[in-house]
């Protein structure tokens, strides 16, 4: 487990950290308005991404490995290429509909086509992905993972500078470098040249593993994604701007803790399950959830000690009040819906029980746009923050207590308790050190944070430790 995330390492760090750094960028480049159009437009994908595509991924990502043979690997390579097709073709033209319709009836042609490449291209892009973290192509998806964040970024910088600080050409910029990451890989990747005929069969098993989880997933964008929208029509678009920054922030932040474990962990759990049964998935899905909390607990403390060294040095003034006020909160939620995404909710995908992981994502779904209108409405962007972490935390409750009666999920109890200590240390020290006063303090902080809470952590796990060096050192042939 920890070798297979090692090797995922670096996509699972300079992607989702080139999305961090982005996220604050803009803020210095682009204004509200702008801000909250791409955002949107990003928020729109993932729900699309989820209605037309992700079923089917899920469904690759649990059973891809039956389909050995030639002839077998023929017919998933068939299926898969029409509804790939079908399902960018559906998902451009949706968002292009809400983009005009909800979003920005004002949309120029260049806008409209920036958000169509880009929606194409990010569709691809996270398909390919997927199909190599099953094959355990590890080239392939972290060319997926960086190459369309990093680059991207960089090509829509510098379309702002050159042509103009509107959301197209960050879109453009997206689009771009997503293109350039598919057309990189697809020499190495293993697929289909032919779209008929359509396999009746695996097209069947799919949609019943995967529509539940189509209907989930949708729930759980909109669970997620409820307070932007909620933001957006109760007060505005330029207050969805502001909303987004210290939203994305913490969301992303607990997203990039989360994906360093992530990759590796969910195929390791389902080849327990297929060649050994549920015993051993289950505590090998209790191991990825120690790992998980290792790296989430620490993450979610230090941003909330060092949140206002981090908005104070990091976002424009423009948008510093509403994000410190809102980082704690959605950090916190991202972390609760991160655990219980990567850990909780794999128990229904490993015993193909999905109509639970859609149970829920609607509790949390009704949860989210309930308390998120009367929070909205009684206390404004704080509200809808708020709204969040409770919405979040009633679904994670639910989750875990049909996890512990109906399938006897495993908490990794002790490691808890020692992870939690090494944070508490951690935090306490970074609370009693002088605030940072530029970026590369702040780096040193957070580097100083790190070291603090690993040290810890590794004379909690000392006993073990020693174990582990001593037996490998009495398996090292003698000089």
């Amino acid at each position: 487990m920890i070798r297979h995330s090692l090797l995922y390492l670096p996509a699972q760090i300079v992607g989702p950290f080139m999305q961090l750094v982005a996220m604050v960028v803009w803020t210095h480049l682009v204004n509200e308005h702008s801000l909250g159009i791409i955002t949107l437009v990003i928020a729109i994908h993932e729900l699309l991404q989820i209605g037309c595509l992700a079923w089917w991924s899920q469904y690759a990502l649990r059973f891809y490995g039956r389909f050995q043979g030639a002839e077998d690997k023929d017919r998933f390579h068939r299926t898969e290429n029409v509804i790939l097709t079908l399902s960018v073709l559906v998902q451009s033209v949706v968002a292009t509909i809400i983009l005009v319709g909800v979003v920005a009836p004002d949309a120029n042609k260049t806008l409209i086509v920036a958000t169509v490449a880009y929606v194409m291209t990010r569709a691809v892009s996270l398909y390919i992905s997927e199909r190599a973290r099953i094959s355990h192509q590890i080239g392939i998806y972290s060319a997926q993972q960086i190459i369309g964040p990093a680059a991207g970024f960089v090509i829509g910088w510098a379309l702002i500078k050159l042509v103009d600080a509107a959301p197209e050409w960050v879109l453009a910029g997206y689009a771009a470098a997503q293109l350039l990451a598919v057309v990189v890989v697809l020499p190495a990747l293993q697929y289909g040249r032919s779209f008929r005929p359509i396999d009746r069969d695996i097209f069947k098993q799919a949609l019943q593993y995967g529509v539940p989880l189509l209907i989930g997933g949708s729930l759980g964008w909109l669970g997620l994604n409820a307070p932007r929208f909620i933001v957006n029509d109760l007060i505005g678009v330029a207050a969805a701007g502001l909303f987004a920054v210290g939203y994305g922030l913490g969301q992303r932040a607990a997203a990039v803790a989360a994906m360093l474990v992530t990759a590796a962990a969910y195929p390791i759990a389902v080849k327990s399950m297929e060649e050994k049964g549920s015993t051993a998935a289950m505590q090998q899905l209790a191991d990825n959830g120690a790992l998980l909390l290792a790296v989430m607990i620490p993450t979610s403390v230090g941003v909330f000690v060092l949140r206002h060294d981090i908005v104070m040095i990091m976002i424009a003034e423009s948008f510093r009040a509403t994000t410190l006020a809102i980082l704690p909160l959605s950090v916190a939620a991202g972390g609760i819906r991160s655990i219980r995404a990567h850990f909780c909710d794999q128990v229904f995908l490993l015993h193909s029980r999905t109509r639970l992981s859609a149970l829920i994502s609607a509790t949390e779904a009704a949860a989210a746009v309930i308390i998120g209108i009367a929070g909205t409405l009684l206390w404004g962007i704080l509200g809808a923050a708020v709204a969040s972490v409770a919405a979040t935390l009633v679904a994670a409750i639910l989750s875990f207590s049909i996890g512990f009666v109906r399938f006897r999920l495993i908490v990794p109890f002790v490691h808890l308790i020692r992870i939690s200590i090494a944070a508490m240390v951690m935090a306490a020290a970074l609370t009693v050190i002088t605030p940072a006063r530029d970026l590369l303090s702040l780096i040193l902080h957070i580097a100083l944070g790190g070291c603090i809470y690993a040290s810890v952590l590794a004379l909690c796990y000392a006993p073990w430790l020693v174990r582990k060096f001593t037996t490998r050192s009495d398996l090292t042939p003698a000089e």
